[in-house]
């Protein structure tokens, strides 16, 4: 069990007994919990591509998508895809948008301070990946959990997140107060209580 995990663990068998319950059982199911690992800087433009390519669209399809755009491209870069042909890329099997995203996220990508976001806040680093196109709140706090490994991150527009949280917890979405508190209450953890509420429903446990 990871430092962080444990701290998580110890903090949650206070603030929320419930939670502890829960990450005690995802660590000890037959595939546990694993924290995410900080991205260097270099692969951040390759997220926010993967991202898009996966937006509305099955994990089946968007994995067989990006094979064939980082085949096309050799990788997943701003360079790569400045590169790239616009059709060549549209039959990699993107949308029309989805390209298009891709074009001017690339063009605009050294205009994101990127290098710094190590020191920079959570909002703060929200505030600049939503001026990329495609790019709104819930994919940027999936960057801050995936990419950064920031620890106190929570989804409030993550449908299979909320649907969790609505199970275990016995509530319901308009239940606003009640909902706030109990997320607050995992602070600064929040990021392993996501990841726990996600395991739990995709293994089905607690059901």
């Amino acid at each position: 069990m990871s430092t962080n995990t444990k701290l998580a663990l110890k903090h949650f068998k206070t603030a929320d007994p419930l939670m502890a319950r829960l990450l005690e059982t995802a660590l000890r199911s037959a595939e546990p919990l694993n924290l995410p690992t900080p991205k260097a800087p270099s692969k951040y433009f390759a997220s926010v591509a993967s991202s898009i390519i996966s937006q509305q669209i099955s994990t089946a399809a968007a994995r067989s998508i990006k094979s064939r755009v980082v085949t096309l491209l050799g990788e997943l870069s701003p360079e790569s895809v400045l590169a790239a042909d616009f059709t060549e890329l549209k039959s990699c099997g993107l949308s029309e948008k989805k390209t298009q995203y891709l074009k001017h996220n690339a063009e605009v990508w050294h205009e994101i301070p990127y290098g710094g976001f190590v020191h920079m806040s959570d909002e703060e680093i929200i505030k600049e990946l939503t001026r990329l196109y495609g790019i709104g709140r819930w994919t940027a706090e999936m960057f801050l959990m995936f990419s950064l490994a920031r620890p106190d991150v929570f989804s409030y527009g993550d449908l299979g997140l909320m649907q969790s949280l609505y199970t275990h917890y016995n509530l319901k979405p308009h239940f606003n107060r009640k909902i706030k508190s109990t997320v607050d209450s995992w602070s600064p953890h929040k990021t392993i209580a996501s990841l726990t509420l996600w395991h739990t429903r995709d293994n089905k446990l607690f059901k």
